[in-house]
């Protein structure tokens, strides 16, 4: 009775905080409508048609056994950075498949034994990345007009992972790995269609979530108090409102595109933010590695890796031929131009037979 009453009343904080929230977005309406409607254009114009091509691939690369292939090849590295030999599959393609791929796939290799609970813990925070989509082919060459740029940021986000990796990672006994055959099948391909499908489909319905918290947030007068906050140390209000939209979900980095900073601070800033991911990223890898990694540790490795990258991007920014000052890619923050969700519909509608595949 005693353990009974104990959760009873540790579920009251959580029930009174989601009865208070329904009843402030009813309270809302208006606002948070206007915001979930921006977000859905910005998945059906931006996120779906940028990611959905490198999800299919990448959930290819590690059904055919390409990635595990590749991870034994470089087991030599798995020494170095003093991390199981089996991980090196699975963080090479946790960094070409997008933010929340790295945790499915350590819960997995956990539960078949592959790897032990432990060292999932430990790999969780740094098999984490945007992947070439998001980074080249949305940040670099839709944002700043330049694939160059997404390339130079990519590059930093790996390499700033793979530090991490070496400072956290354990002493590990040399051991042989299996031979690992890679096989192609036209079963494999439809299990990736539709696992790509069912990944956009979270991501966006994350995305869309955080925008009704977002929305309240800045109704309750919380966004604009940390806003002014921000400004005492000189940041423009503009630059503020943008920087706390993007460190709670990467989604919106497009606004800092329309605060006028110089290209040398934009660059490696953007990297930074995109290394971090956003709270929003981290509550998707949370609830996909079914709580492998406490928020915290998460948080704390990622901010870590953020400062990392745009580190080593500011550092690259002198060897690559890329345009000295914002206003050389300013008309490029236009993600698009044509307010049409067609093509976001035309993938789903491609995906969505597969989610019907019977076993």
């Amino acid at each position: 009775m005693t353990a009974v009453t104990a959760r009873s009343a540790s579920a009251l904080p959580t029930a009174f905080a989601l009865l208070a929230a329904l009843l402030l977005t009813a309270q809302h309406a208006r606002a948070v409508s206007a915001a979930v409607s921006a977000r859905m254009l910005l998945c059906t114009e931006t996120l779906i048609p940028s990611l959905y091509g490198c999800t299919v691939l990448a959930n290819l690369i590690q059904a055919t056994g390409s990635g595990a292939w590749l991870g034994a090849r470089l087991r030599h590295l798995a020494g170095v950075l003093r991390v199981p030999a089996a991980a090196m599959g699975i963080f090479l393609v946790s960094q070409l498949a997008g933010y929340p791929v790295g945790a499915v796939l350590l819960r997995k290799a956990a539960d078949d034994g592959t790897l032990t609970p432990a060292e999932a813990r430990q790999l969780a925070p740094c098999c984490f990345g945007g992947g070439p989509a998001f980074l080249v082919g949305l940040a670099g060459a839709k944002l700043f007009g330049a694939a160059a740029a997404g390339w130079v940021m990519l590059s930093a986000c790996i390499l700033s992972n793979l530090i991490l990796l070496r400072v956290t990672g354990r002493r590990q006994d040399p051991a042989q790995t299996a031979p690992v055959q890679v096989t192609c099948s036209a079963e494999m391909l439809t299990d990736a269609v539709s696992a790509a499908v069912k990944t956009m489909a979270g991501i966006c319905g994350t995305v869309l979530l955080f925008g009704v918290l977002t929305a309240l947030t800045e109704q309750l007068g919380l966004l604009p108090a940390a806003v002014r906050i921000i400004g005492r140390c000189g940041i423009p209000a503009q630059t503020a409102e943008a920087l706390l939209h993007t460190l709670t979900d990467v989604s919106l980095l497009p606004e800092l595109f329309y605060c006028g900073l110089p290209f040398s601070v934009l660059l490696p800033l953007t990297a930074g933010l995109l290394s971090f991911g956003g709270i929003c990223v981290h509550c998707q890898c949370l609830a996909a590695g079914r709580g492998l990694c406490p928020l915290p540790r998460l948080f704390c490795i990622r901010t870590a890796a953020a400062l990392l990258t745009a580190g080593i991007t500011a550092a690259l920014l002198p060897c690559i031929p890329l345009p000295e000052t914002a206003a050389v890619f300013s008309a490029q923050t236009a993600l698009s131009q044509s307010r049409s969700p067609l093509p976001a519909i035309l993938i789903f509608l491609t995906g969505f037979p597969f989610l019907l595949k019977k076993d």
